[in-house]
């Protein structure tokens, strides 16, 4: 029997549901102008980025939720670096208009920070010079570059390569207040660059120029691989699914519904991660095909869940009538058909510059953060319950060959 209150699976799921009496409307829409729409996107993420540090610091450290403190750090600065690239390029199509051209420059920095501030200080005939804002930002987003070139370190917990991002080295200890300086002063810095083509004199307060730096009070802190294997998917698909309900829950109560799309992605994120952890840490796929399923399907939710909806049905045992699965697929089939490409929820556009959401598109806040969330759920008890299959039958294993052994060895 489920919890009351437990959101799960349900059949006849409709993301564009809209109750009669629903409170919490939103309307997406998109202008069609992409400089003004990425700069509307980097404002909401980084919003978003501001209200989740809030939480932390304030809420959180208060009632002594560590866990909130160590894990929401992947979706919290996965936000906030986001803020950087959307405003970066958001800087960069104020000036270049020309649909090809952004094409060329867009293919040209992809994700790269440090190749987009570069091309915005170009395109704007600036030089970095003495300018101390301006050496901060480059050696800043330079450090970010070297970790986060491709924007995964703070989504996946390893690369296209399945090399580990983040995790090695041991336990970090983290300062929450220096990585938000930080990020303050490069989103500022950025923004007034953005706004006035020119570099700001302001003196912003911030920290060595670096991504991560450790130490601070306890509960300032965010404590990072010490618990969980290094390539585990578990404490990212966490992060980002708390975080999106977190986030639903600021727009509810707080009126923020320019934090929608946020709030989509990191749900949107959290059912990709939950998925790959299915695959390759809890399924009976052989680790090698595993890996090439991961790489092949990329963000495709719908080819990862056809890779492995046979073994979840096999091992659900779900007795007859009962329609889970069916469901399961049609919540899959919906959320992918929205977001195919895992990009509609964090750029105004495609790859091609052509706009999304040109037509608005009304949305329940409490309907679609309930079918995240009920698929959510549902993805962590399949990845427990194979989770303990495997670890059943490997122990079984173990107590199989101590058996044979011992007899081998009697007299």
């Amino acid at each position: 029997m489920l919890m009351s209150g437990y959101r799960w699976i349900r059949s006849k799921m409709n993301l564009y549901k809209i109750d009669d009496n629903s409170e919490h409307v939103v309307t997406v829409v998109n202008s069609g102008k992409l400089d003004e729409d990425f700069y509307k996107y980097a404002c909401d993420f980084y919003e978003a980025a501001e209200a989740v540090i809030e939480h932390l610091l304030g809420e959180a450290a208060e009632r002594h939720e560590i866990y909130k403190l160590d894990l929401w750090y992947f979706a919290l600065v996965y936000l906030y670096r986001h803020s950087l690239e959307l405003m970066l390029k958001a800087g960069i199509f104020r000036i270049i208009r020309d649909t090809g051209d952004r094409k060329d420059i867009i293919g040209e920095i992809r994700h790269n920070l440090k190749q987009s501030f570069e091309k915005l200080i170009q395109i704007c005939n600036l030089e970095i010079g003495e300018n101390e804002n301006a050496k901060w930002l480059m050696e800043y987003l330079t450090d970010i570059t070297q970790f986060d070139e491709k924007s995964d370190m703070f989504r996946y917990p390893s690369d296209s390569e399945f090399r580990t991002i983040f995790w090695g080295g041991g336990q970090r200890n983290i300062s929450l207040i220096a990585t938000r300086s930080n990020m303050n002063k490069a989103y500022k810095i950025i923004k007034h660059l953005c706004d006035a083509r020119n570099i700001s004199e302001q003196n912003y307060k911030a920290y060595p120029p670096k991504l991560i730096i450790e130490g601070g009070d306890y509960y300032e802190q965010s404590v990072i691989a010490y618990r969980y294997p290094c390539k585990s998917f578990l404490p990212y698909f966490r992060s980002y699914s708390m975080t999106g309900k977190f986030l639903q829950s600021v727009i509810i109560d707080d009126g923020k519904q320019n934090l929608f799309m946020p709030m989509c992605y990191l749900y949107r994120n959290a059912i990709e991660l939950g998925l790959k952890q299915i695959i390759i840490e809890n399924s009976h796929i052989v680790y090698d095909k595993a890996l090439k399923i991961v790489k092949n399907k990329k963000h495709s939710i719908y080819s990862l869940w056809n890779s492995i909806e046979k073994e979840v049905e096999k091992y659900g045992n779900a007795p007859p009538g009962d329609t889970t699965i069916e469901n399961t697929r049609q919540y899959i089939k919906d959320f992918h058909n929205q977001d195919p490409h895992s990009a509609m929820f964090r750029y105004p556009c495609d790859k091609n510059m052509e706009p999304y959401f040109v037509s608005p598109i009304k949305y329940d806040v409490d309907n679609v953060a309930s079918c995240f969330e009920e698929l959510c759920n549902f993805l962590d008890a399949v990845n427990g319950l194979l989770g303990q299959i495997r670890q059943y039958e490997i122990e079984a294993m173990i107590g199989f060959d101590y058996h044979r052994l011992t007899r081998a060895h009697k007299p």
